[in-house]
């Protein structure tokens, strides 16, 4: 059962026999909200229940037990399309079945289908689908619903947006399936207790949803950045910078670079990018063609030579690079002073 609660949600019942059209309004304001699903008895029974934690933050358990003569059948349960009031994270786990979501937003529709160890993950500003439950076995469904300000009140704004980068949803709308250890969803699966009631049983809840983030995040390597790790990646982003405007020549290859500072070649060129402004190689060509010009202007050394200090095997590449950047060539420069010769 999806949805972050501010408000009121409309879900459309398809398995009632007496009213095809049959609807319920989930209420918005309740603590604790308890209701049968309008099934059949030849389908079997079921119910969900809702246990609303903070603004913004809502829990959903839903338990379906089936009889034996259906067996082997996708049952519709409802269908929903509902509005969030902002960019809301929806996790779902499922233990016992399995369950199909036929989503119809982002489209085009899909077929998404999650069962123990894949766990349902969504990130978007609405819904619009029919979840079909796996009548072939009884199953039980937990689904965790935070709204983008209130998971960033819960655990921080650096770690929420590292979460939603680690579960690969940041460009929402997402709707997905992913691997997910049973233990690792464990504690989302036992967020609403049978034998507690009131106040402890939201406590509970509360208890277990950040037990489950704190797994979910070490399960995928999030952590936030310390000041001690960010003063340490300027420090080597400093040290890069002046490595590479001291050198003359040939420039050593962003894996040769990775090598020396001990990082993978990505977050290299993606930390130097964020410190100044621009890739390595984009950086020190800059820098390089800014000093062939002032050695032009002042000195006496033949272009061919400057050009091997810059790092160009070709004069011609030289003078290409050095037009695009300038627009016109070095040599005219020297003809401008009177000079003239490679």
């Amino acid at each position: 059962m999806p949805n972050s609660i501010s408000s009121s949600l409309n879900i459309r019942w398809l398995t009632s026999t007496a009213n095809d059209e049959l609807t319920t309004v989930i209420p918005g304001i309740l603590e604790f909200h308890r209701q049968d699903y309008p099934w059949p008895p030849e389908i079997g029974q079921g119910y969900y229940e809702r246990v609303h934690l903070a603004l913004g933050v809502d829990i959903f358990r839903g338990v379906h037990r089936f009889q034996k003569n259906v067996s082997g059948r996708l049952v519709p349960l409802f269908e929903i399309k509902h509005e969030f009031p902002e960019t809301t994270l929806v996790i779902q786990s499922v233990q016992g079945g399995v369950i199909c979501h036929r989503e119809a937003y982002p489209p085009p529709t899909a077929d998404l289908i999650y069962k123990p160890g894949h766990d349902f993950f969504r990130y978007s500003d609405r819904i619009s689908l029919i979840p079909l439950i796996d009548s072939s076995s009884n199953s039980e469904m937990t689904s965790l619903c935070i709204e983008g300000c209130a998971l960033h009140g819960l655990i921080g704004k650096e770690l929420s947006q590292k979460l939603i980068e680690g579960l690969g949803v940041n460009l929402p709308p997402v709707v997905k399936v992913m691997p997910m250890p049973l233990k690792v969803s464990a504690p989302l699966r036992a967020c609403v207790s049978s034998t507690m009631t009131g106040p402890l049983k939201k406590l509970f809840a509360q208890a277990k949803v950040l037990e489950y983030l704190t797994i979910l995040s070490k399960h995928l390597n999030v952590k936030p950045t310390s000041k001690h790790n960010a003063h340490r990646k300027r420090d080597a982003m400093h040290d890069l910078k002046n490595y590479l405007m001291q050198l003359e020549g040939r420039l050593p290859t962003l894996d040769q670079l990775a090598v020396r500072y001990g990082i993978s070649a990505k977050w290299l060129n993606e930390a130097f990018s964020q410190e100044y402004g621009q890739s390595i190689y984009t950086f020190i060509t800059d820098h390089r063609l800014k000093e062939a010009h002032l050695a032009l202007q002042e000195g006496h050394l033949p272009i061919k030579k400057i050009s091997l200090r810059m790092g160009y095997s070709h004069v011609n590449n030289f003078t290409n690079a050095f037009k695009n950047k300038f627009g016109y060539s070095p040599g005219s420069l020297r003809v401008v002073r009177g000079e003239e010769g490679l």
